[in-house]
């Protein structure tokens, strides 16, 4: 199964989430972080932790809400560190809203990881 992590500012990406489940049930793989409060090394270190919990991913997908952002630096960095996770194919995408949250849960399981992202 392909992994998301979202990383957004505030309560959004637990928002996106819940959302999304009221819609189309409980949304399996997915890992959700927020900024809020925390230093950049400490979203880095939460992602790297996010990733080591996916069981054997085929992929794992990190959403961000806007591009240049912390979230968004934190997420890149870590992605092109990979943080000895080399066997993980990564992507970062930026701009995550309802639509995209919902659209990545409905094709998951029928795409590859590249396609997708």
């Amino acid at each position: 199964m392909i992994g998301l992590v979202l990383i957004c500012h505030g309560d959004l990406g637990e928002s996106l989430v819940r959302t999304a489940e009221t819609i189309v049930g409980p949304i399996e793989g997915t890992r959700v972080i927020s900024n809020r409060g925390k230093s950049p090394e400490v979203v880095e270190s939460e992602l790297n932790e996010a990733m080591a919990s996916f069981d054997d991913p085929a992929g794992v997908l990190i959403m961000v809400d806007l591009f240049g952002s912390s979230c968004w630096r934190c997420s890149v960095t870590s992605a092109v560190e990979s943080d000895g996770r080399d066997d993980v194919a990564m992507a970062v995408i930026s701009g995550v809203n309802l639509g995209t949250v919902l659209s990545f849960n409905q094709k998951r399981n029928t795409m590859p990881f590249r396609e997708l992202a």
